[in-house]
């Protein structure tokens, strides 16, 4: 009887083991087999993804570009000549008219020489006078003449060059304006190196900025331009008035001027500027959203609904939106372009649409 109950026992063990061993692989298998079955994977199963019914429709063909503002007219006051300074004849931050006396310099010795050769003048004048009455009569000769004449003319000459020498100790306004800081004090000696003062003409700004090169030949001289800055709540316009005649090297842009009003002096020059530069609008425009657009090693794809399938097809892009991507050639209006889900899929991968796009 013990035998047989040892048999059993063994019996039991073996079984136990071997349940324990299979167990876990049948389970496994099965499981294997239902992911296998339900998987995304399934040849079978279409993915699910939003759809973007291409249509044509009007691109405003814009630019956007970041821009400097220069002032009109900008000059950085100097002395011509050597001097020190007597007076100074304006406030610092106002307006002032062209011609305006603005500095003066010390001229007491050249209004000493030139009142000396006033006198010198006015002597040599009359030995000119009676020579010449002396030549009429034969009682002098023409070499005489001459040579007061010469006299004469030669203290004309340097008069002259006084006059403008003392001209020069007159610093003026050259334009109308805003002048600034001044930079020295009465009393101080100046030389052509100092700058005593900038004066600016801010009553129109001009506007610099670049544009990439492939623009180059779509905008024009008078076309117009409308821009921005920061810390005003208002947009301003300009019309461009000139460019530089070759491209920056470096950036390959443009550099272009737009000079554009100022009333009330609110764009101060230095400021940047937002700007926006509208080029010919495009008729019947093929615009895309851009997450839909695939980016390849020449060019770019999409994923085009065909018969509930995804194609994928190759296309040209051209101008870009904030959101949008104009298509040059590859789709059509009427087509649907597949915009979710793009990485999951493949050319000829069945797709079901969950939700149509428009703009």
């Amino acid at each position: 009887m013990s035998k047989k109950i040892k048999y059993i026992s063994v019996s039991l063990i073996v079984i136990i083991l071997a349940a324990a061993f299979l167990l876990p692989k049948i389970l496994s298998g099965s499981k294997t087999d239902k992911v296998q079955k339900s998987g995304p994977d399934s040849k079978n199963m279409p993915l699910p993804a939003n759809g973007f019914i291409v249509k044509a429709e009007e691109l405003d063909n814009k630019i956007k570009v970041i821009g400097s503002i220069v002032a009109n007219e900008e000059v950085e006051l100097r002395s011509e000549l050597s001097r020190k300074i007597t007076g100074i004849y304006f406030k610092e931050g106002t307006f002032v008219s062209k011609g305006k006396l603005l500095f003066k310099l010390d001229d007491s010795d050249l209004m000493a020489q030139m009142n000396k050769l006033i006198i010198q003048s006015e002597l040599t004048e009359l030995n000119l006078n009676r020579t010449k009455e002396l030549f009429d009569k034969s009682l002098s000769t023409r070499e005489e003449y001459d040579i007061i004449q010469n006299e004469n003319d030669a203290l004309n000459a340097e008069l002259e060059i006084l006059d403008v020498q003392i001209d020069k100790t007159n610093i003026r306004a050259p334009f109308s304006g805003i002048i600034g800081f001044k930079n020295v004090s009465s009393g101080s000696y100046v030389t052509p190196s100092v700058i005593l003062a900038n004066i600016q003409e801010i009553g129109r700004v001009k506007l610099d900025f670049s544009i990439p090169e492939k623009y180059i030949t779509v905008f024009n001289k008078g076309q117009g331009i409308t821009f921005n800055v920061e810390g005003i709540d208002e947009e301003f316009t300009g019309v461009i008035s000139a460019f530089e005649p070759k491209l920056d090297g470096n950036t390959r842009s443009l550099t272009v001027r737009a000079i554009c009003q100022n009333p009330g002096n609110k764009l101060i020059p230095g400021t940047f500027a937002n700007v926006n530069l509208n080029l010919s609008s495009i008729k019947d425009a093929i615009l895309i959203p851009t997450q839909a657009l695939i980016p390849k090693l020449k060019g770019h794809d999409v994923f085009v609904l065909n018969n509930g399938t995804a194609r994928l097809t190759d296309v040209t892009s051209g101008m870009r939106t904030e959101n949008l991507v104009q298509i040059i050639s590859g789709i059509n209006p009427g087509d649907t372009v597949i915009t979710t889900n793009i990485l999951r899929l493949k050319n000829g991968s069945p797709v079901v649409i969950d939700k149509i796009e428009s703009q």
